[in-house]
Order: structure tokens, then C-alpha cells, then sequence
């Protein structure tokens, strides 16, 4: 019996859910009322206050939720593994697993970080790819770094975060385990090595 009371309620979420990414797509999430969830989604507002408080807290939750999702992924990423993955030319399993994970939130990512999004949502995602590479660099970085440690994290994790935008945008043409490459390639011999305009000193071909 719980069991097929948990499906329901799986059910019952993702119908409502599906609701609000169809309602997402139309207008700004402000003028989303209630009425118009349970509306689309074919469902009474009781059942939908069963669930959540109002539109607001449906969203809260579902950005959490993909927000944990993300950064559990993130958490494992470390940039010296990732720098070993390269040099053996394979993806790097975490990055492909943070790509797979914003893959499973594609349209809801799309939406919430695109011009019609939630600001404070996009800054959240970018501060958390922040502090897991200035916690990594710290343990990497010589003192006498010619950058300083803050420079260098706002650029990879701006130009991180620029990729997933785009990957986002373009409709995630290209696979997680592509992305994985162009993100470590990048991090790892910079965007003129890796694009092939310049050749990395010591480096053949």
C-alpha cells in the first residue's frame, strides 16, 4: 500500500512539475498562479497544496533539489585527477558525471539560468563551482603564483560556468563525455593550446 501511495505521489509531482516547465517556457515564473499549474497539469488544488504551499515553494523545491544533485557531483570533482585523466587523453569521470547530472535538469537549467531566469539561482550554481576549484587550487597553487589565487578562480569557474551556459543554450548537442573533454582540455592547456591556434611548448604536432 505505501509503496503505491509513493507512486502516486511520484506521479502526482511529476505531473505538476511537467505543468510548471511547459508554464516556464510561456511567461515569467511571477505571473505563474497556482490555478494555472493545477490547470495545465489536470489536477485539483487541493491535491497540489498537498505538496507544496504556492508556486514559489514549488520552485524553491525543485531548485534545490537540482542544486543538491549538482553539487554532489561537483564535491568530487579535483583538478589534479582531472589533469591526470587528460594526459591520458580519457574524459574525466566526474566532469562527465556533473554534465550528465545538469543533462537530467537540462530544460529546467535552460530556463532558470536564461535571460527570463532566476538570477540568484545562476549566481548559486557559479558559487558553487567557486569553492570547490579555490579549495583545490589552494593545495596546488605555488605561493609565488604570477596570478593571484582569486583572479584565477573567477576565470575557470566563469569560463566553467560559461560552458554549461552554452552546452545548455544549444541543446546539449554534444554528449557529457565531449563536454568532459573540452572542459578538462580547457582548464588544463587554456583555450589556445586546446583549440589548436597555439602549440603548448614541449608539446609534439
Amino acid at each position: 500500500m505505501t509503496e503505491k501511495l509513493d507512486r502516486r505521489k511520484a506521479r502526482t509531482r511529476q505531473l505538476l512539475h511537467d505543468a510548471l516547465m511547459a508554464l516556464l517556457a510561456e511567461k515569467n515564473a511571477e505571473a505563474i498562479t497556482v490555478t494555472d499549474v493545477t490547470e495545465r497539469a489536470d489536477i485539483n488544488r487541493g491535491t497540489f497544496y498537498l505538496h507544496y504551499r504556492d508556486v514559489g515553494d514549488m520552485l524553491q523545491q525543485l531548485k534545490d533539489g537540482v542544486y543538491d544533485g549538482v553539487r554532489a557531483c561537483v564535491e568530487r570533482l579535483d583538478i589534479a585527477d582531472a589533469m591526470r585523466y587528460i594526459d591520458l587523453e580519457e574524459p574525466y569521470p566526474v566532469s562527465v558525471a556533473i554534465f550528465e547530472e545538469i543533462a537530467r535538469h537540462g530544460e529546467f537549467l535552460r530556463i532558470m539560468l536564461g535571460p527570463q531566469g532566476d538570477l540568484s539561482f545562476a549566481i548559486r550554481l557559479r558559487e558553487l563551482f567557486s569553492s570547490r576549484v579555490h579549495a583545490k587550487l589552494q593545495l596546488l597553487s605555488p605561493d609565488d603564483t604570477a596570478i593571484p589565487t582569486d583572479y584565477l578562480v573567477s576565470y575557470i569557474a566563469s569560463a566553467n560556468f560559461g560552458l554549461v551556459l552554452h552546452w545548455l543554450g544549444t541543446g546539449r548537442a554534444l554528449s557529457p563525455e565531449r563536454m568532459s573533454r573540452i572542459m578538462v582540455n580547457l582548464m588544463n592547456y587554456g583555450p589556445l593550446v586546446s583549440s589548436g591556434i597555439r602549440k603548448a611548448p614541449g608539446r609534439e604536432g
